[in-house]
């Protein structure tokens, strides 16, 4: 009997929807940068004179908007982070371009002028503040007391000596097209008389987003159903299920796929 395959927790978009994705977030990179330059060259060639609190507040929170557009495609589809890069410079110069210098005086004018600066600068800076997050969740830092140790030579590895034991996994982690990846085998043992058995793959150094995860497997011996139970930036659970509980251990190999814009 087949067993049944792909399975996965989250299914990768289609080849269509992807390119839908990275049009929209091309487009809305676009458009910032289109009018943050053409806001610039008018304010250069004197066109119009800076505008008050609540005009720079609106076009903070447009332009944050089709920036957070551009974002969340580039983390759908592995969008390039120049397009990111080039939204917010765009969105920069736009803002400057109409707010400064400020004009107004004190009091609700001010306020919102502050307003919008906030807004811009935690858009901006948003990509850095969540690679950080990231950082500090996936690697806490924690206190160790230290011990010297005396230093030993390693021993010498022999390239003529096979590996001892019996192979559970086997893992390479590399990047793709704006994605990085990670691919391998993981084998799961289904003990006599059960139905289900499951096993951890741990990913480091951590994604830094949320992977998508295929689990899968070509072995034909019995009736079996393989998915990716639990997925976590650091690690992933997988689970075999049988129709029927084995008449005698079982050894499943199961292929693995997990992949993260980068």
């Amino acid at each position: 009997m087949l067993a049944h395959g792909p399975t996965a927790a989250a299914k990768p978009p289609e080849p269509l929807e992807r390119s839908l994705l990275a049009g929209c977030g091309a487009l809305s990179a676009s458009l910032v940068v289109g009018c943050g330059l053409m806001l610039a060259g008018r304010r250069l060639g004197g066109g119009f004179e800076p505008i008050g609190g609540p005009g720079s507040l609106a076009v903070a929170a447009l332009g944050g908007l089709l920036i957070l557009a551009c974002d969340a495609a580039a983390s759908g589809v592995g969008l390039a982070q120049a397009w990111r890069y080039a939204a917010r410079l765009g969105y920069v110069c736009g803002l400057i371009a109409i707010a400064l210098p400020f004009r107004g005086s004190i009091g609700l004018d001010a306020a919102l002028f502050v307003a919008a600066a906030g807004l811009a600068g935690a858009v901006v800076g948003a990509p850095w503040l969540r690679a950080g997050a990231l950082l500090r969740t996936a690697h806490p830092r924690t206190a160790h007391p230290r011990t010297a140790h005396p230093r030993t030579a390693a021993p010498t590895p022999r390239a003529d000596v096979a590996c001892p034991g019996h192979l559970l996994q086997r893992f390479e982690r590399y990047e793709l097209d704006g994605f990085d990846c990670l691919h391998g085998m993981l084998s799961l043992e289904i003990p006599a008389g059960s139905r289900t058995a499951s096993g951890h793959i741990g990913f480091c150094p951590s994604f830094r987003q949320m992977p998508r995860v295929e689990a899968s497997t070509l072995y034909d011996g019995v009736e079996a159903l393989v998915t990716a139970a639990e997925i976590v930036p650091w690690g992933v659970r997988i689970e075999c299920r049988l129709d029927e509980p084995a008449d005698e251990p079982i050894e499943i190999p199961v292929d693995v796929v997990a992949r993260a814009p980068v």
